[in-house]
């Protein structure tokens, strides 16, 4: 199986938890700034952003609407109204960097060793990606299954990681064949596309079933406020994880409400190490951990009852007993011992020894 993060992100063996910040910085520049660093110090691996261009995005002569909803200038900043997400006008000027802006956070990530990763929503964003050598590039779940668009892509040829929200198993298989056409590199974010996703549509199992149908690593991207998603995705294997953030879940903006804070951020990427470590080997022995308990619970063979020289071991002449002595036959040895015989007489419960066998 390829190992998309290992060939193009990093090769560390935890989790690579890509914080998307997307549009929580809210069109504040200082905001983004300020999230990236909190994404370093929580953790993180990458930050992830988006950027539209509404001349290349939008059909020529479409009037745009005018922005509603207020966008929190801080964290602190907590007005009383609220909108429910999917109300929010779209797109929205105010929330977009200019090229400058993003170079400037690009290199600002890059210092404090962050991949900065970007989530283009149309051509021009796109070659802005190529130009100034993407590591990867980000697909929204809602272009996952934009064959045209898809296409573009492919044709850069630069490492593409597409979330697969609201598509379907024949959509997710002809963007695959686009890109294995293209020969170019292709890891598949599990995603359900909800602000925020109820428990019962995360649908964990379609992870091993990607894997497989692909033979290619896949990561999770989560759209809920707690751990449940991201937590069940690691303990299937998975290495890549994108959620988004913001500095409070109370501030206004469009996706604020369906984020993590923080702290939860470090909680999460903390215990989901602690979930890749517990997950371990295939290679069941026993450990040397073990050995405590073994040496207080492990019974010996014994005689059950008087044997006599060249009698056979059988089921009916041995037990098993706690003997709190040294020595003595494991019984994990047991079918080395049974139908052997005896070398001598032997007594009720002696400890059967391997030189007892003939």
């Amino acid at each position: 199986m390829m190992d998309f993060r290992e060939r193009f992100l990093n090769t560390d063996k935890n989790t690579y938890f890509i914080a998307e910040i997307g549009i929580n910085h809210n069109g504040v520049f200082e905001l983004a700034h300020e999230m990236i660093k909190k994404s370093k110090e929580s953790g993180a691996s990458a930050v992830k952003f988006q950027k539209r261009n509404t001349d290349h995005l939008l059909l020529p002569g479409l009037e745009i609407e005018t922005p509603t909803g207020y966008l929190s200038k801080n964290a602190d900043d907590l007005p009383d109204e609220s909108k429910a997400f999917g109300t929010w006008t779209y797109p929205d000027k105010r929330l977009e960097f200019s090229d400058e802006q993003h170079l400037d956070l690009w290199r600002y990530a890059e210092s404090l060793g962050l991949d900065y990763i970007v989530s283009p929503w149309d051509e021009n964003s796109l070659d802005f990606l190529v130009q100034n050598e993407a590591k990867v590039i980000k697909i929204a779940s809602i272009d996952c299954n934009n064959f045209h668009f898809m296409r573009l892509v492919a044709s850069k040829r630069v490492p593409v990681i597409a979330s697969v929200g609201m598509c379907n198993w024949s959509e997710i298989s002809q963007t695959w064949q686009i890109f294995e056409e293209a020969n170019c590199p292709l890891m598949f974010l599990h995603c359900t596309s909800a602000y925020p996703c109820e428990i019962k549509d995360k649908n964990l199992k379609c992870i091993p079933v990607l894997r497989q149908l692909f033979n290619q690593e896949v990561g999770f991207s989560g759209h809920g406020v707690g751990f449940t998603g991201a937590f069940g995705a690691v303990a299937l294997g998975v290495k890549v994880i994108e959620k988004h953030v913001t500095l409070s879940r109370k501030m206004s903006g469009p996706d604020q409400a369906a984020s993590l804070e923080f702290d939860e951020v470090t909680t999460l990427i903390c215990e989901s190490n602690k979930i890749i470590e517990a997950l371990g080997t295939t290679n069941k022995v026993f450990l040397d951990s073990e050995a405590t308990l073994h040496g207080v619970l492990s019974k010996r063979i014994v005689t059950s009852k008087s044997i006599k020289a060249n009698d056979q071991f059988n089921f009916e002449n041995l037990k098993t007993v706690v003997t709190k002595q040294p020595g003595g036959i494991l019984p994990n040895k047991y079918f080395e011992v049974i139908n052997r015989t005896s070398k001598s007489d032997l007594p009720k419960n002696h400890i059967l020894e391997m030189n007892d066998l003939v």
